[in-house]
Formats: structure tokens, C-alpha cells, sequence
């Protein structure tokens, strides 16, 4: 009986970890603790204080790193910014040198355009290496959602969406507007753990980097002087642009912006591959 078990037990796991797998990505440290299920009562173990996080870190790291630490002043600057992840290849360690530095970030509610347009003009000369050269940690500006949006199942697939839940657990802090404005990303998706069973609710990912907590000077005068109905107009004017430029784009090259999503909660413009790594993950383990 214990055989089969031990059996079944390490054929769960494998199916946690198929993820990995197809997306060439290296197994994180201590995998088989985070997936490690606990045949009693069928429940699962609560996992107390154990890093899901690195042994070796990729061979870009470093460099990716102090990338990073050059942004802090800038990021520190952006208004109404309230928290800011790091995402995609360098929270699953697998940096290749073409890879951008992706962020994910949390805007003040109805102040979402106004982020993505002062994002844009204070990263305009990282972020527009995108476009003149082939510089390795280009920028990537492509997701953002505000704090009071901070389900993303919302926009869920209708089956098993196991990138959406990797993507969450993988997630990185790097700023936070005050030590006191907690981010509850992780407890706001909760599904997460239909996936990942012994998730933790919390940044379980450690990329050797300790997160911002504080605003410059700009950005708190900047958010007090322009709490009002003149910058809400400015909200409004961003926000019809920004649907001009994507119906354009659109027009342009419909496959390349299918995945778009515009809104009062989420700017989201990156492509979407979650339809393909759902439907090989499920062929993989055979659900």
C-alpha cells in the first residue's frame, strides 16, 4: 500500500513539474517540497518557511540584476505606481541573452493610462532600445493591472489555465510605494492553489533581491498636486488616445494584437501563449 502511494505521490509531483518542462525552464530548488503531498487524510502539507527558490542562479543573473538596481531612482519616481513584479524569464531563472527585463505593475485605481504614460516617458531611453537596437535587458512595459483588479482569473482560460497559475506563484516584488501598502497579489488568487497545492499565498521566489520601499520626492509632490479633476481629464484624454493607437495597430496586424486587453482595470499587450501551454500540458499529462 505504501509502495502504491509513493507511487502515485511521485506521479503527482512529475505532473506539477511537466510545467517546467515544456516551457524549458530549470526545475526550482526544493520543488519536491513545494508539490509534496501528504497522504493522510488525503491533505495537503503545509510547507512552513521553505524557499521555493534557486540553487544556481542563470548565467545572466548578475547582469540582469545591476540592470535593476540601476532602474530603482527611476521606478521609485513613476506616480501612482503601488507595486511593481518582476515576471516572465527572469523570475523562472532562465535568462537567455535576447531576454527583456518584463514588469508587472499595480496602478492607483482610475490612474492606470497615467502610469503606463509616465512609465513610458521616464524609462523612454531603456525602453525605446526595444526599437533601436538588439541591447540585451530591454525593458518590457506590457501588463498592467490597478489594486482593486487584483484577481487576474478573471480573465482565466475555461479549462485548466496552468500558465496564468505559474506565471502568479513566479511573481517577484521589486517596488512597493510604502512599507504599509501591503501587496495581496498572491492572496487575491487564491485559485492559484488548485494548481499548485502547497502555494504559499506570499513571494516564495528569491532572486537576490531586496524590493523598494519608498517614493522620491517627485512622485510624492507630483501624486498631492495632481489628486484632481484636471488630472482625471487627463486620465480620459490618455485613455481615448490609447484606443486610437490600438485600433490602429489592430488594423495593422490583427494576429500580433488579438490577445490585447484595454480597459479601466488592465492594460495588458503582450501576446498570449497561455492556449498553447494549456492544451501541451494537458496532452503531457494526459487530463
Amino acid at each position: 500500500m505504501y509502495g502504491t502511494r509513493k507511487l502515485i505521490s511521485i506521479t503527482i509531483m512529475n505532473k506539477y513539474l511537466k510545467f517546467y518542462e515544456i516551457m524549458n525552464y530549470p526545475v526550482p530548488k526544493n520543488s519536491e517540497l513545494y508539490f509534496q503531498y501528504n497522504w493522510k487524510n488525503n491533505e495537503i502539507i503545509k510547507i512552513k518557511e521553505e524557499k521555493f527558490s534557486r540553487s544556481e542562479k542563470s548565467l545572466y543573473m548578475d547582469e540582469y540584476l545591476q540592470e535593476i538596481e540601476k532602474l530603482k531612482p527611476i521606478l521609485k519616481s513613476i506616480p501612482f505606481i503601488e507595486h511593481i513584479y518582476l515576471c516572465n524569464s527572469i523570475t523562472f531563472n532562465s535568462l537567455n541573452k535576447e531576454s527583456d527585463i518584463d514588469l508587472f505593475i499595480i496602478a492607483t485605481p482610475w490612474r492606470i493610462r497615467t502610469v503606463k504614460f509616465w512609465s513610458m516617458l521616464l524609462l523612454t531611453f531603456k525602453w525605446a532600445e526595444r526599437f533601436w537596437n538588439n541591447k540585451r535587458k530591454k525593458i518590457c512595459l506590457s501588463f498592467f493591472i490597478t489594486s482593486d483588479s487584483s484577481n487576474l482569473y478573471n480573465i482565466s482560460l475555461p479549462s485548466t489555465d496552468i500558465y496564468l497559475a505559474y506565471w502568479i506563484a513566479h511573481l517577484v516584488l521589486i517596488y512597493q510605494s510604502d512599507k504599509s501598502n501591503n501587496s495581496n497579489i498572491f492572496l487575491q488568487n487564491k485559485r492559484v492553489k488548485w494548481i499548485l497545492p502547497n502555494f504559499q499565498e506570499k513571494q516564495t521566489i528569491s532572486l537576490w533581491i531586496n524590493p523598494m520601499y519608498w517614493k522620491s520626492k517627485f512622485k510624492i509632490m507630483y501624486e498631492k498636486i495632481w489628486q484632481s479633476i484636471i488630472w482625471d481629464l487627463l486620465e480620459i484624454a490618455l485613455k481615448f488616445a490609447q484606443k486610437i493607437i490600438i485600433l490602429i495597430k489592430i488594423s495593422i496586424n490583427k494576429e500580433q494584437n488579438k490577445d490585447v486587453i484595454i480597459s479601466d482595470q488592465m492594460l495588458k499587450f503582450h501576446k498570449d501563449i497561455r492556449e498553447k501551454i494549456s492544451l501541451e500540458y494537458k496532452i503531457a499529462t494526459k487530463e
